[in-house]
């Protein structure tokens, strides 16, 4: 879990400063669903080996989703319309030049945003070896440039007035999705969502002192805090996380190391639940813990795509190193 966590900060990192062929500016907008991969491969036998990465279960969520949707075409087919996709895989099985499986990606090449992931091998058998060991880099490069593309939208337009809220409160700066419109306060406390009637979309953030990252104290918190802060309809009933469903691991971004938690929470004595993600961060200055999460809920559909636009947004939580903003201890 923490191998596969870094490997996504760092592909972050790598992909912000990786250079592209040609003026980016003229090249035409891709195409594609979010977290759609277009697969190119002739040999069967290493396009199987490549989608059985691509497809295993998305960790933590309630129900089995694909990590991504898969379209496969032969060489053959990978023409001008095709190469237009946002996240390209294409592999390349030649004993002759190959005596290793490598992978290399580049941004950009025939569309804006997108993602091309070459993968070559001398077999595949050699190729079913690497994955089996390292399959994580490929998935890792893909949903890392999925959440940029996130970010880039949330960027383009965000909520003002709820970031605005988190500033004074925190002391931090985080982009919020334009339609989480709906919001609750609370000590130490904001919830944000899109209220959606079918569907909905929330984040959270929270602080509670203390100076290290710690995933069983972490869950603890959470539990206390959603208690206090998103009771359900009647006594007794209140949002906790999902007992033994969380796993969370340690990372460095940029300059700071952050924990990343996945799970599920329920509504206590209801049946409501779902799916969550959460981003900690030490802030030395205040000495506290800030956490920004994301839970869905959406009973009977797919819930995969819309946990993983609103995770895109903890990703831009910056907690102004030195920034005192307004402490409040639980």
């Amino acid at each position: 879990m923490t191998t596969c966590l870094r490997l996504l900060f760092l592909t972050a990192i790598v992909a912000l400063c990786s250079c592209s062929d040609g003026p980016q500016s003229l090249l035409p907008k891709s195409g594609g669903r979010p977290y759609e991969v277009l697969l190119v491969a002739s040999d069967s036998r290493c396009a199987a080996v490549v989608d059985s990465v691509l497809t295993q279960d998305m960790p933590s969520l309630p129900q089995s989703e694909p990590m991504f949707d898969v379209s496969q075409i032969d060489s053959t087919r990978f023409n001008q319309t095709t190469r237009l996709a946002r996240c390209i895989v294409i592999v390349t099985v030649n004993p002759t030049v190959f005596t290793s499986t490598r992978i290399r990606y580049e941004k950009n090449v025939w569309a804006r945003p997108q993602l091309v992931v070459y993968v070559n091998t001398p077999s595949a058998a050699q190729l079913g070896m690497y994955m089996s060991k390292d399959g994580n880099r490929l998935t890792g490069l893909l949903t890392r440039a999925e959440i940029n593309t996130a970010i880039s939208v949330l960027r383009a337009g965000s909520n003002r007035k709820a970031e605005a809220n988190i500033k004074s409160m925190f002391g931090c700066d985080m982009l919020i999705p334009a339609d989480m419109k709906s919001s609750k306060k609370g000590h130490n406390f904001i919830w944000l969502s899109d209220n959606g009637a079918d569907r909905m979309r929330s984040i959270c953030v929270y602080s509670y002192s203390g100076s290290t990252l710690d995933a069983n104290r972490a869950v603890a918190m959470r539990d206390s805090v959603m208690k206090a802060n998103i009771p359900g309809e009647t006594d007794g009933m209140y949002m906790q996380t999902t007992p033994e469903s969380v796993t969370a691991g340690l990372t460095k971004d940029k300059d700071r190391t952050v924990m990343i938690s996945r799970g599920l929470w329920e509504m206590r004595n209801d049946a409501m639940g779902g799916p969550f993600v959460s981003l900690s961060t030490v802030d030395s200055v205040n000495s506290r813990v800030i956490v920004a999460e994301a839970f869905v809920y959406a009973p009977g559909i797919s819930k995969r795509n819309l946990l993983r636009s609103a995770e895109a947004a903890l990703y831009t939580l910056n907690n102004n190193k030195g920034s005192r903003g307004k402490k409040k201890s639980r």
